[in-house]
């Protein structure tokens, strides 16, 4: 995670994509991934960074699909709830890949 970035704004950014986009069905109070990285937050502070990194980014891979308009209604949300914008989290953790 880029030490610039604020974890508890990265944190509220997750929990709207598993609010908004994850299955209902398959998130359970142990299996919810915010309270996984605040059970990780008491044991290893490092490896929380690190999960939340890679969740963040799995979830802007997930976004690549969207429209022009299911963005700026994600931006506004998530700004709405004070957390980083897909537009902004997009830009932060894309991953490049060169092509031949």
């Amino acid at each position: 995670m880029e030490p610039e970035l604020d974890y508890e704004k990265l944190k509220r950014s997750l929990a709207f994509f598993v609010e908004r986009y994850l299955p209902a069905e398959i998130v359970t109070p142990e299996t919810h991934p915010v309270r996984v990285l605040e059970r990780m937050e008491k044991e290893r502070m490092t490896m929380a960074r690190r999960g939340l990194s890679v969740a963040i980014a799995d979830n802007v891979e997930g976004a690549q699909d969207f429209s022009p308009s299911e963005v700026r209604e994600a931006d506004a949300e998530l700004e709405r709830r004070g957390a980083y914008t897909l537009t902004f989290l997009r830009s932060r953790f894309t991953r490049r890949r060169n092509k031949i």
